[in-house]
């Protein structure tokens, strides 16, 4: 598949539009045809009575593609919806076992905080950052948005009476993870203790990391009747 076919189809089909293989005219039809036939087997696009229509879902793992075939992230992520990712992200977590709540809004005493994914098990809690643009920033800002992922954590570890109320099991001695998820490999697997997972590995990840591993931030939920309270 050209690179520039697969940057088409995430441009015409945002939203949710459905795309006519008229409106693909400037690729040769035969390729065009054989390129649509091979991307439809493989799950990213279906294609139906001479149109084209992709999900988020579908938009994201094209979009996966096409960054680990080199085409530059930030030329790709300007087409994907901020919503497409996050929800493709919180799919992946909720169908293998997490439970999950999207942007978890709280207060504490450092003011506001949000947290884009909060997913927990038996065995992990998860408090997810979704920056699919996060490739191509220097060195410096990535550690800053990985040293601002653990503030949030933190935050949310110091209000256990709101994990409560979402009901995560086992509070007791539970402890929360901060990840950033992106879209595409990065050289820098962690930072800052903070794990940047590309969203096709998110599920090695998950199943790959360990509850010992020392080299990954886990911040320990606060004793609740140490607790200042926060309305």
């Amino acid at each position: 598949m050209p690179d520039d076919l697969g940057l088409k189809l995430l441009e015409l089909t945002s939203g949710g539009n459905a795309l006519s293989l008229n409106e693909l005219g400037t690729f040769p039809r035969f390729a065009l045809n054989e390129d649509l036939t091979a991307l439809g087997g493989n799950g990213f696009l279906t294609l139906s009575d001479g149109y084209v229509t992709m999900n988020g879902n579908q938009r994201v793992l094209l979009a996966e593609r096409l960054i680990h075939g080199g085409v530059d992230a930030k030329k790709v992520s300007r087409f994907l919806a901020w919503q497409e990712f996050e929800d493709f992200s919180e799919d992946i977590l909720s169908e293998n076992d997490f439970s999950t709540r999207k942007h978890l809004v709280f207060k504490s005493t450092a003011g506001r905080r949000e947290i884009d994914i909060l997913a927990w098990n038996d065995t992990f809690t998860l408090a997810v950052d979704c920056k699919h643009w996060l490739r191509g920033l220097s060195s410096g800002r990535m550690k800053d948005a990985a040293k601002a992922q653990v503030e949030r954590a933190t935050a949310l570890a110091g209000r256990p009476e709101l994990l409560q109320r979402l009901k995560l099991p086992n509070l007791d001695g539970r402890t929360i993870m901060p990840v950033i998820l992106t879209l595409g490999e990065l050289r820098d697997r962690v930072l800052n203790g903070v794990p940047i997972v590309s969203v096709s590995r998110l599920l090695s990840f998950i199943y790959g990391v360990s509850p010992i591993d020392a080299t990954v931030s886990r911040i320990r939920v606060q004793d609740s009747s140490s607790q200042t309270r926060l309305a």
